[in-house]
Order: structure tokens, then sequence, then C-alpha cells
């Protein structure tokens, strides 16, 4: 951070900021004081400079060099101050960034739910609700299919992930402490997520006559089939990047339809082009009912849409919320739509992803702790055990992985689920950038085992 940057914390009133401060151990042990525990890791992290970094390069507060392979958690579609996003903003700053969109019509929010319910599976007319987050944009798809079918059950896998709030942290099952004494939102069937690399019924994929379908109905009929909706992700991300068989998403569909309930498929993570399509559940073939969708979908901001069916919902105040696709974000969101449309990103978030999932493939092969590999487009992971044979998970393993990945080798990467590595980068990332992110990785898992 330079001189020019500390001057304007200063000049906001933090007067005791001074260029001999700028270390990692200071700002996490300030960060530490002031800010409550969630998710961080400062035994692994640093601090990041909110002043530097462009594409897919990121910088800490000491100046060293990172390469992100995060892309901020899925949300930097194009990487950091990416120049043509930048221009775009700079044309559009005297836009008014405050409009109650539940409340009043602007022309940006109109024109972003008409493109979105054009982009996302099926000719079948939608509606669009905007929000300010993942979860709030599952909640907003639960709430309709409620409203609309008068059902308050839900169906949802283990491991899912949907949120950490109110009714989303009712579907989400991917770790104890998300969900430890706090109360149950809605009622929730919940049967086990199509994961063939640890099949609980200890069957292939190949020849497996889709006996995670068959539970599903079992416990439809055995818990209860008032269902409003089965709520699934098409990629397994926060619960360790699993891809299911396409014959049983299709399978989970058609079981969900027998019953007349909704299919929903959460497209916080996967949609918005990083796999190759609009949305991740197309490569599987079905076209849902409802769609959630956030992240790379602000440009990075914090903006999420729930997409559904006419009318939505049966009245008028039954959702709302003050922040929903702001003018200044519904016209940076519309940018992000046409930029991966013209410069031909779905195409290239295949192909990379494709080189990407071969490269981590060649570590399966190589190292013993990497059990399997696995990812559609520019969503990505490798899983982590103490041996091919047992396929016994290795956390402790993983963790040091990163560790050595971040500290050592300069790549910064996430865990996912209890023993899996994600790969969730920008769209502007190059074949070169993957060889090196892989390389940096392929050191970082010979120096931990």
């Amino acid at each position: 951070m330079n001189e020019k940057h500390i001057r304007i914390l200063r000049d906001l009133g933090f007067n005791d900021i001074t260029s001999e401060k700028m270390t990692n151990d200071y700002w996490k042990a300030r960060a530490a004081d002031a800010l409550a525990i969630t998710t961080q890791d400062r035994d692994v992290y640093g601090c990041f400079d909110h002043t530097r970094g462009e594409g897919v390069i990121i910088y800490d507060i000491e100046g060293k060099e990172f390469l992100d392979v995060t892309g901020g958690v899925a949300v930097r579609a194009f990487g950091l101050r990416y120049k043509p996003l930048l221009e775009f903003e700079s044309e559009i700053h005297d836009v008014i960034k405050e409009l109650p969109g539940m409340d009043f019509d602007a022309i940006p929010q109109t024109l972003l739910a008409e493109k979105l319910a054009s982009i996302t599976p099926g000719t079948h007319k939608k509606r669009v609700v905007f929000t300010t987050s993942g979860g709030r944009a599952v909640e907003g798809c639960m709430k309709s299919a409620m409203d609309l079918s008068g059902n308050r059950r839900f169906v949802a896998f283990r491991p899912a992930f949907h949120g950490r709030t109110g009714y989303a942290l009712s579907l989400t099952s991917t770790n104890s402490k998300h969900k430890n004494k706090f109360p149950q939102g809605v009622d929730v069937v919940r049967v086990f997520y199509p994961y063939c690399y640890r099949c609980p019924y200890g069957q292939n994929e190949e020849d497996c006559n889709l006996e995670c379908v068959e539970a599903l109905r079992y416990a439809l009929q055995v818990e209860g089939n008032d269902i409003a909706a089965t709520v699934m992700e098409p990629i397994c991300g926060e619960g360790g990047l699993i891809v299911p068989p396409s014959k049983a998403v299709k399978g989970m569909y058609e079981a969900t339809k027998e019953i007349g309930a909704y299919f929903m498929s959460d497209e916080v993570q996967a949609g918005m082009g990083r796999t190759g399509k609009w949305c991740a559940i197309e490569n599987h073939g079905v076209i849902p009912d409802y769609i959630s969708m956030a992240k790379a979908l602000g440009g990075g901001y914090p903006l999420g849409a729930s997409i559904g069916p006419v009318p939505m919902y049966t009245e008028g105040s039954r959702h709302s919320e003050t922040f929903s696709a702001e003018p200044k974000m519904s016209l940076l969101s519309l940018w992000i739509i046409r930029q991966i449309e013209t410069g031909g990103y779905l195409k290239k978030n295949a192909e990379n992803g494709a080189y990407l999932l071969k490269r981590l493939n060649e570590l399966k092969e190589k190292h013993e702790v990497v059990g399997d590999a696995r990812g559609i487009g520019l969503m990505c992971g490798v899983e982590i055990v103490k041996d091919k044979r047992s396929k016994e998970r290795a956390p402790k393993i993983r963790d040091r992985i990163v560790k050595t990945a971040v500290n050592k080798y300069n790549l910064l990467v996430l865990g996912a689920g209890p023993n899996s590595i994600r790969f969730t980068p920008s769209y502007i990332i190059t074949q070169e950038q993957i060889d090196e992110a892989v390389s940096r990785l392929d050191r970082a898992i010979s120096d931990s085992t």
C-alpha cells in the first residue's frame, strides 16, 4: 500500500495508521480484535492489500504476490481490477446507487430480470426477485415454493451447502459447526448426494441402478411427500466439489415431479457461466422450476437473484428487501453478462476447465494422497485421502497442503468439504497460469506428505 492510500485512511480519522504498521501480524491481530469469528483462518492467510492486484494476481499487505485460483470464492468472474469493467463503471459513476427496487421500478432492474429469464434454462415464463446474497437468493425461492404449493417441507442432500441463515441453513449439511444449537427453520427430508467416489450404496457409476434415487423415493414414502421443492446443487461446492452423474440428477428431478413438487437448482457458486453453461444444471439436461444465483452475478458487488415460475408469490408483500438490484449494480451485472456473451467465455470456460481437470488428474496419477480429481468447467477440485486403496479422508493432510501452497508457494487456494481442495478461478485465467497453479500445488503436496 502506498502513501496515498495510507493518507486516505488517516484522512478518514485513523491517525494511528502508518507505513510501519503495514504488516500481516499487526493487521491480523487488529482484525481478530474487531471482527467476529466467521470463516477466517489467520494461521494460513494474511491481510490482503485492497489497493493492488490485477487479474488473477493479488497481494498481501507486505507486498507478497499470490496467484489466485479462488476467484473471490467464485465471485470475481473477470478477476481483480479488470480494465474494461473499470472503464464501464466510470461511465456510470453518477448513476443513482440506491433506489428501493421492491417498492419502485427502475429500468436497469427490469432489464436485468428480463436478461436472466432469457439465459436461464427453459422457455417457460419466469419471474425474478433480487437480493443481496446467495443464501437470501435460496430463501427467496424457498418462500415462493412454499407460497405457491402450500407445502412446508423440502428435500435436501447430504452434503449440501445453501447458506448459513434461516431457511437456507435448514438445507445446509456440510459441517456441524454451521448448525449446532441453531433451530431448524423448515422440515427437511434429507438423502445422500450422488457421490460416486464414495457411493454410500457401494455401487459403481457405470453399472449402478440409481440406488440414490430409489432412496429418495423411499424417504418420501416414509417421511412424507408433502414437499414444496427439492433443492439441489448441480455441483456440490462447499461439500467437496462433488460432480454428480447426470442420470442421478435426472432421477432426483423425476422423483420430485412424481409427487408434484418443484425442483430448484442452487447456482450461487456454479452458475453464471462457470461450467461453460449459464447454469450448471444444463450439464445434466434438467430444466428446474427455480434457480438461485449470486456471486459472479454482481461483478464484485452483493447481488443475488431468485428466479421462479409465474406468479412467484400469491400476492404483494409476501417477500421484499430494501436493497434489490440497485441501478448501478444492475448495470454492472448486465455488463458482466454481455462480456461473457461477446467474449466467448462459455466456450473458454469449458475449454480451460477441461484443461485444468486434465492437469489435476495428472496430480492424481502422481500422488498417493490425491484420491480423486473432478469438476466441470472452471469449478474443479481434488480430494485428499490417506491412500487410494482405503480412500480414508485426510483432512489434516489437506490442511497442510493448503497452508504450504499459500505460505510457501504463493498459491491462493481454498479447501472444500472435509478433505478437498477447490479451484474456482476467474474466467480470464490462461492455460499458462493454470500450469503454474498446478505446478505450485504439486510442490505443496510433495512437501506436505
